[in-house]
């Protein structure tokens, strides 16, 4: 019976009295269920009484179930829950493996990146594509306001490499200077809250990739 609800799966409910018929009728042997032979040349009379077929159900049930247990424990066999990034993961990174994670964060939301070189970079630590349009990215991992100078950088990061936008990606929160200067120049600024809906979408990626992949 396991072997059938597991290739039947939730209709198992609806042909249960369809698939004790076909056991009664080839003869298998399923000692478990009590068959009226006086069903055959009997108009009215059921194969099985109702409250058995409601018993079965029951058993049928619980299997279900522990199928289910059996394939969960599976897939958690192979799932790996310290893929998931929390914030405070992102506070323990140094500025090197901030700007490696952010690199898996915008491959998962479909751009192409291209990191830049650790030194010399002319105030650019990342460049992502997508659409057509280029935008270079400053990555400040810092514990204290995220001040004037990084915006000024990714500023200068932009004409330099003519790229089409900017944007700067902090764990901490811009000054109010920052922030005027950045939206006089269409920087796109990005805080800690806004980079917490950014690790919100890439945990649920890795989700969904683990749910695709089991």
């Amino acid at each position: 019976m396991k072997s059938w609800i597991e290739e039947a799966g939730t209709t198992f409910r609806a042909d249960l009295s369809l698939f004790l018929f076909y056991i009664w009728s080839n003869k298998i042997d399923f000692s478990s269920v009590e068959f009226n032979e006086k069903a055959e040349a009997t108009p009215g009379v059921p194969l099985v009484l109702f409250d058995e077929v409601k018993k079965y159900l029951a058993v049928c049930e619980r299997i279900y179930f522990d199928i289910l247990v059996d394939r969960l424990a599976t897939r958690l066999e192979h799932f790996n829950p310290n893929k998931f990034v929390t914030m405070y993961l992102v506070d323990a990174m140094d500025g090197f493996q901030f700007e490696d994670f952010l690199v898996e964060v915008f491959q998962t939301m479909g751009y192409d990146v291209k990191e830049t070189k650790r030194t010399q970079d002319q105030g650019a630590d990342l460049f992502v594509t997508r659409f057509g349009k280029d935008m270079v990215i400053q990555a400040k991992n810092y514990s204290g306001s995220v001040g004037n100078s990084a915006v000024q950088q990714v500023i200068s990061a932009k004409t330099f490499y003519g790229c089409d936008e900017a944007m700067v990606v902090t764990n901490s929160y811009f000054t109010r200077s920052a922030k005027e200067l950045a939206e006089s120049a269409l920087v796109r600024l990005i805080d800690r809250d806004e980079l917490q809906k950014y690790l919100d979408d890439y945990n649920q990626k890795i989700i969904e990739d683990f749910q695709s992949n089991s």
